[in-house]
């Protein structure tokens, strides 16, 4: 049966590239549902009995001489649950989005089904093969923008990651005479650390951790949103998935650790995924254009899943993976409710949106659910992850990770309410825009189902990551449906909720109770401050220059930009190469010198050895 759901997605694929795009929607949204109903019936492995179907397990395909081997493996299921249930509700969400079929539902497929090889590869060459499905499959998505920028850069980094994966995969089979995931051993010498480097750099690429990120801004800001929510929300967690399995199902970690006596490449990790999330903060809240804040937003708290990884302590490792799951659905949320906002008035930047959510007011209620939850306030699943997270830092002694962890949580804040202020309140500005259709509206709640049930039921994240953690050798920690114990502390989501609603009945007295007067929005606005002049009237928008005190400190920092380092590195490699160019004139006499002093070299060093 297992062979029957991915030959339907891929016969899927090929159907919708002749189908009307309405028809291709619904085709791609009832096919995509066979694999999660596969993931609910795997359920019964890990202690979670919803259904019995008796799909397989594992499965091998034989293509032109070769097996794929497939097989269900409990980090494989946990990352499904975070991948595999976004494409429906994606699938729902374009059903109106789109005015044509133009190649997104075929290559979505695509990408859907490279996915699900990856998450349940038995072994490396299956896990490469299928990795370089997903990336051209992503990457023809990445092209339907016409973006040059965009597409070079996908390209390119694609390309790069694929050959640090590769050489990685090299050296394991040099090590191992074998790519069964089994039976690899990583040696701890020179080579095993080399290869280690080498897949996690390849995985850190897809999974945008800065310095790797520079494409992130350019796709994410291009692309159609239906495919970024499913890139940001999905497809970024494979390189998490990846990392997840070389550190800890293969013993990465525990090799490095060996081989650097005197350093922690844990702690490197670490650090990487602080400065992403605290650097990334940074330009995220200076952004207008509502895509790439959303861009760097994503950078940026991917960050906190490196921290996790990095640190290493069960602890760590919870709140990385709670972090991540959270990720996929409340990151994919903001990027459809962006696609549902631009779909409606026909814009990006910040500064000319405003008071959308009057007129969208259920887009506006997804929004502000899944932006609750980024800027981990209190009492969503957010505040648990982060919590974790944060109470590793400090239990691990990460003296420089904590607190920018910290800070960095801050900015998440600030550059949340710039998009809730900025584009749904403030000035009403499109008094005549309707809600987004029903299928957007529909999608997006879907997606703020699971942040719901987590909020109130946190230990049940953990009971699903349970068998995964085991499988890498990291302990589990104490707790039930409601309570969450480490060491320092405990999270309670009863206690928080009561605690809030307690908290909320004297503003709901004090709202209730004093007298109001309506005052004009001049009134309130301007704050004593002088007006500036946008368009050449007085521009009464929040988002006008909203951090202006903040950006004129940090903004000449961030100015060059990473790409500009990418930039001076391509400008040597191309100075180089022309200067090796001039040697091909074309001359024979030109070679036959070539040649001479070729041997006249290896003739010396004969003679000098």
């Amino acid at each position: 049966m297992l062979d029957i759901i991915l030959a339907e997605i891929l016969v899927a694929a090929i159907i919708t590239f002749f189908v009307g795009r309405k028809l291709a929607a619904i085709i791609a949204m009832a096919v995509s549902i066979l694999p999660l109903i596969a993931l609910l019936d795997w359920a019964s492995l890990y202690g979670f009995n919803i259904i019995h179907l008796g799909i397989e397990k594992s499965i091998s395909i034989p293509i032109a001489g070769v097996s794929l081997n497939l097989a269900i493996t409990p980090l494989g299921w946990f990352f499904a649950l975070m991948i595999i249930p976004l494409f429906p509700a994606i699938m729902l969400f374009s059903y109106s989005f789109y005015k044509k079929n133009d190649g997104f539902y075929p290559f979505m497929l695509l990408a859907l089904l490279s996915s699900i090889g990856i998450i349940m590869a038995k072994d490396m060459l299956t896990f490469f093969l299928f990795w370089e499905m997903m990336s051209w499959s992503s990457f023809l998505l990445v092209y339907r923008s016409r973006d040059k920028e965009a597409v070079m850069s996908y390209f390119i980094f694609s390309s790069l990651s694929a050959f640090l994966i590769f050489l990685g995969i090299l050296i394991i089979y040099q090590q191992n005479a074998s790519l069964l995931l089994s039976s690899i051993n990583i040696e701890s010498n020179a080579y095993g650390v080399v290869a280690i480097i080498s897949l996690i750099a390849g995985f850190a690429i897809k999974s945008v951790l800065m310095p790797l990120h520079a494409w992130a801004p350019y796709v994410y800001s291009k692309s159609d949103e239906p495919f970024v929510a499913f890139l940001a929300g999905g497809l970024s967690k494979l390189g998490y998935y990846g990392m997840f399995l070389i550190l800890f199902i293969l013993a990465g970690a525990k090799v490095l650790e060996t081989y650097f006596t005197n350093l922690s490449p844990n702690y490197i990790l670490a650090v990487f995924g602080a400065l992403s999330a605290f650097i990334a903060t940074l330009i995220a809240f200076m952004q207008d254009d509502m895509r790439k804040l959303l861009a760097y937003s994503s950078i940026g708290q991917l960050g906190y899943i490196a921290i996790g990884f990095g640190i290493g302590t069960p602890l760590a490792v919870s709140g990385a993976l709670f972090q991540a799951f959270n990720h996929a659905f409340f990151k994919a949320v903001l990027f459809l409710a962006a696609g549902a906002v631009a779909y409606r008035t026909g814009k990006w930047k910040i500064s000319e949106l405003g008071g959308v959510g009057y007129r969208m007011p259920f887009t506006f209620m997804a929004t502000l659910f899944a932006i609750f939850t980024l800027a981990a306030i209190p009492i969503t699943s957010g505040f648990a992850a982060k919590w974790l997270l944060y109470e590793s830092a400090i239990d691990a002694k990460y003296i420089f990770v904590a607190p920018i962890m910290l800070i960095a949580g801050v900015g998440a804040f600030l550059y949340s309410f710039r998009i809730l202020y900025g584009v749904f309140l403030g000035e009403n500005r499109y008094p005549n825009i309707k809600e987004a259709p029903k299928s957007m509206v529909a999608a997006m709640f879907i997606l703020v189902m699971p942040l719901l049930i987590f909020l109130i039921f946190p230990g049940y994240m953990l009971d699903m990551m349970h068998d995964a953690l085991i499988s890498g050798n990291i302990a589990t920690l104490n707790h039930n449906a409601f309570v969450i114990e480490t060491s320092l502390a405990s999270y309670n989501t009863i206690a928080v909720i009561v605690a809030l609603m307690i908290a909320l009945i004297p503003a709901i007295l004090i709202y209730k109770t004093r007298k109001h007067r309506v005052v004009d929005f001049m009134d309130n606005y301007l704050a004593g401050e002088l007006p500036e002049l946008y368009d050449n009237k007085i521009s009464m928008h929040a988002a006008s220059r909203f951090y202006k005190p903040i950006e004129e400190i940090i903004g000449p920092y961030f100015e060059p930009g990473t790409m500009s380092y990418y930039m001076a590195i391509y400008r040597g490699l191309k100075a180089i190469s022309d200067a090796v160019r001039k040697i091909y004139t074309g001359k024979a006499g030109d070679y036959a010198i070539y040649v001479t002093l070729f041997l006249l070299i290896i003739m010396g060093w004969f003679i000098w050895m």
